[in-house]
């Protein structure tokens, strides 16, 4: 297993990449130090790494094995973390548990680090085109939000800072007003985009009350300083067989449901989706979240830097809804593949509006076999 995680490893990343505009090359895998061997005071920081980013389970049939505590493309990792102490820096292997990249040990205090994300959409094939782009920025935002989350977890903060450059940090320091058990209760949970081995469709049944209420605050009342509560963004769902909720499309903002339209069908939803229903049974799901934003107000006020600002907090809500529904046994599918007019106009966005993200959350029908890769120490 670890042997095959590592092969994988060593193939996405023994190759020149970019970081920004400027091309880097990563440091060999094998190099570098041990996580256990770094010196007491960077053992909450590793502990945060380990939470967010080392793989999860490893899923023997399936075309994409291995599983982490965020979501990404065709399992092509498309974010890398690295600790960056001034001109140095040592990349996170989380497949080998270790900084890669230098023999010798971070200095600082440990009570404050930094953690560069470089995206690498060049990991995803050609045919992705410019759309490689928007999902490598989705994923960042998932990354910086599982940091946050698993800071959280052990009573720290990870604070993102994007400049117009593109560079993306995450800075964690200690301290934290939050329900740490909760934090890992949830970042622990067994997240999935939902099975099915002869066309992915949900459970039938009703989910439980309170449902869409739960699922929001967990978007909007998330983790200190996740990019989720960056500004920008619109939510509304479409929502059915939620037990206590009539269906119809809701607005989500501010974390409360409110009904706009109870002739709205996951129907539309389907209707807009780019796959047949017998690939992707949508309109059985119970809920398309759907984030949209006034994409070219954001570009004009802000360039190409508000762009990828957006599609961060989108990706870091993602996260956040996620981690919750995983937490109450729910699968959560985050897709791109749509037509994105269709779909704004199944949730009546204006028409300023753009379509970012959509999350498709429902109960799957049937569990898998997988290997648990969790440590003992992470569970709750």
């Amino acid at each position: 297993m670890d042997a095959t995680l590592s092969r994988v490893w060593d193939q996405t990343h023994g190759k020149v990449v970019r970081s920004g505009a400027m091309p880097r090359r990563t440091p060999a895998a094998r190099a570098g130090i041990a996580l256990a061997e770094l010196p007491e005071r960077y053992a909450l920081p590793a502990a945060i790494l380990r939470l967010a980013m080392t793989p999860r389970r490893w899923e023997p049939w399936n075309s994409f094995n291995e599983h982490r505590a965020y979501p990404s493309p065709r399992a092509a990792w498309l974010v890398d973390v690295s600790v960056v102490e001034g001109h140095r820096r040592w990349l996170f292997d989380p497949v080998r548990d270790r900084l890669a990249g230098r023999a010798d040990a971070p200095v600082g205090s440990g009570t404050t680090v930094t953690l560069d994300l470089t995206v690498h959409p060049e990991r995803l094939p050609a045919g992705y085109a410019a759309l490689a782009e928007v999902l490598t920025w989705l994923e960042a935002g998932h990354v910086a939000a599982a940091l946050a989350e698993s800071a959280q977890a052990h009573g720290w903060t990870a604070t993102p800072d994007l400049d117009d450059d593109g560079e993306l940090t995450v800075t964690l320091r200690p301290g934290g007003i939050a329900d740490t058990a909760a934090a890992r209760s949830r970042l622990t949970a067994r997240r999935s985009s939902g099975l099915g081995p002869r066309g992915l469709s949900a459970d039938p049944g009703l989910l439980p009350a309170g449902s869409l209420t739960m699922l929001s605050e967990a978007a909007h009342r998330h983790s200190a300083g996740s990019p989720a509560a960056w500004a920008g963004l619109c939510h509304r769902a479409v929502a059915t067989r939620i037990t206590g909720l009539a269906s119809g499309l809701y607005t989500l903002n501010g974390g409360t449901p409110c009904l706009v339209d109870a002739d709205a069908t996951m129907d539309a939803v389907q209707e807009a989706f780019s796959y047949p229903r017998d690939k992707l049974d949508i309109a059985s799901m119970n809920v398309g979240w759907v984030i949209t934003a006034d994409v070219a107000a954001a570009v004009r006020a802000g360039g190409v830097a508000a762009y990828r600002r957006l599609l961060l907090a989108a990706g870091a809500i993602g996260q956040h809804v996620g981690s919750a529904a995983a937490a109450a046994g729910l699968f959560c599918r985050p897709a791109r593949s749509v037509h994105e007019a269709h779909l704004e106009a199944a949730v009546a966005a204006p028409i300023a509006e753009d379509f970012l993200y959509l999350l498709l959350i429902g109960r799957s029908r049937l569990r898998d076999f997988a290997y648990d890769l969790n440590s003992p120490e992470v569970l709750p």
